[in-house]
């Protein structure tokens, strides 16, 4: 194996260990929001904000395993491991060059839906539903769905930031919260751009990954 091959073999397992890592890290950030936002699975709305975390531990255990095969075939020098993970590297390109183009074509609807969301959780703001508003008004410190008049008199506990139902909410602390519509669609607001272009930058990173497995399996082929 040539000089230029030996760097491109410990370039991409360095690569493939920051993969591993990563893979870890999205299945644990994916399945803690997913737990956070437990109450919002009893009402039909429920898929909306759901498919976000579930889809974060999907690409977590895909880049995984994809990073596994790289693990491999790279430090074993094992030609079929690296073609695989170059094919995986390919269609992980393309699913985030997709993904990608869908949040910038998107995006207006994206939000719409979240703000819908937020509206179903108000509608169905009840025991038998689990009083999924508390979530919001817990994660994101707002209070109602427009506003804490919404509530009138019986403004609930999760208002002031607690859990406990039963307690009594401060005026002096849930009039400073906004409404939770607001906070929740200006949260995914302020992030789209960054998932965005950072999904874009990431498909590019993936290309070029895919072209230096290629080169490195077309080497060991030849050795």
């Amino acid at each position: 194996m040539n000089c230029l091959s030996a760097m491109f073999k410990y370039l991409l397992y360095l690569l493939n260990l920051i993969f591993v890592a990563g893979g870890i890290l999205l299945i644990v950030v994916g399945s803690i929001m997913l737990s956070t936002m437990g109450n919002f699975t009893s009402f039909e709305g429920a898929v909306n904000t759901q498919t976000i975390p579930i889809t974060i531990i999907v690409i977590g255990c895909v880049t995984f395993v994809v990073a596994f095969f790289g693990c491999c075939g790279t430090i074993r020098e094992n030609a079929c491991c690296t073609t695989i993970y170059a094919i995986c590297m390919l269609i992980l390109f393309g699913l985030q060059l997709a993904l990608s183009i869908w949040i910038f074509a998107a995006n207006d609807k994206f939000l719409t839906s979240m703000a819908k969301a937020v509206d179903t959780a108000w509608n169905e703001n009840d025991a038998a539903q689990g009083y999924p508003m508390d979530t919001l008004q817990l994660a994101f410190k707002c209070c109602g769905n427009s506003g804490y008049d919404q509530y009138g008199d019986n403004v609930p506990a999760s208002c002031c930031g607690y859990t406990d139902r039963s307690r009594s909410c401060e005026f002096a602390i849930y009039s400073q919260r906004p409404g939770c519509k607001e906070e929740f669609v200006d949260f995914w607001a302020s992030n789209t751009d960054i998932i965005r272009w950072s999904s874009l930058i990431i498909a590019l990173f993936e290309l070029g990954i895919f072209i230096m497995s290629c080169c490195l399996a077309s080497a060991m082929r030849k050795r």
